[in-house]
């Protein structure tokens, strides 16, 4: 397969694509070909060699997620078939044509989204997902505050918490941040640099 590999530490640059064997993959796990993957922060500085990655994960294909079809799967798993269209919180090595996921790791991809966009959600949405409502319990009715609200992250919990009925304040550095929360859905925006 065909892999994005960082080279060494450094620019965008380094970053070159190399052949590789494809991943294999455990009985609990599916194996992906791989259509768009997300570029995180993590992967940049993983790039910039200020990220290991853990231990165990491609040490130098970096990638957190991703979207594509199930080409295979493991013989424990029992959610998805192949052929189905997923998207994916990977561990690394999401910048290659085939990558290995555990089958509670994959979300089907929403009919109306593309590869590219599903690409986009893995990261943010497990974020939002875990922090505001499984650990935060956040419930309809109830006010969250999301500072840096024009973020990947604050545009998601924007998005989520209003969408399950609660009602959402943000901050943001400018005021066509502010406005582009308010739209999003977000009840009330402050600028922090004039307020």
């Amino acid at each position: 397969m065909k892999a994005v590999v960082i080279t060494h530490p450094g620019g965008p640059e380094v970053l070159q694509i190399e052949d590789r064997p494809a991943p294999s993959f455990a009985p609990d796990e599916v194996l992906v070909k791989v259509a768009a993957a997300g570029i995180n922060r993590p992967d940049v500085f993983q790039r910039k060699g200020n990220y290991p990655p853990p231990a165990g994960a491609p040490q130098d294909i970096p990638g957190l997620e991703i979207a594509g079809i199930v080409s295979e799967v493991g013989s424990n798993v029992t959610r998805w078939k192949t052929g189905d269209k997923v998207c994916a919180l990977v561990w690394g090595g999401g910048y290659a044509e085939y990558c290995n996921v555990p089958e509670g790791q994959c979300l089907p991809i929403p009919r109306n989204l593309t590869f590219e966009e599903a690409a986009s959600l893995p990261e943010t949405v497990f974020t939002v997902w875990s922090n505001v409502f499984d650990r935060g319990q956040l419930q309809p009715g109830e006010s969250l505050l999301v500072h840096g609200g024009s973020s990947g992250i604050g545009v998601a919990a924007i998005q989520m918490a209003a969408a399950m009925g609660s009602t959402v304040y943000i901050t943001a550095g400018s005021d066509e941040k502010c406005k582009f929360c308010e739209d999003l859905g977000a009840a009330k925006a402050i600028n922090y640099n004039t307020r």
